[in-house]
């Protein structure tokens, strides 16, 4: 069984969080928005690990099925 790809939702992932980050950074302190965007560069960076996380599984299979010997 072959993973599909998840290069184009964490690419995604990627521009949203570096854009929360950034509205994190440049909000007032102790507003709403601060608040909310911690929130959003929270669940992104987990989302960012977990899809890196399964490319490289989706890598290792690919890689082990090139590399076994016929039988």
């Amino acid at each position: 069984m072959t993973l599909p790809s998840m290069r184009l939702p964490t690419a995604a992932t990627l521009g949203a969080t570096l854009t929360a980050w950034r509205a994190y950074e440049i909000a007032p302190e102790y507003s709403a928005v601060q608040i909310e965007m911690m929130g959003w560069v929270f669940w992104g960076s987990m989302l960012l690990a977990l899809g890196f996380f399964w490319e490289l599984v989706r890598w290792y299979q690919r890689m082990d099925r090139r590399f076994q010997p016929e039988s």
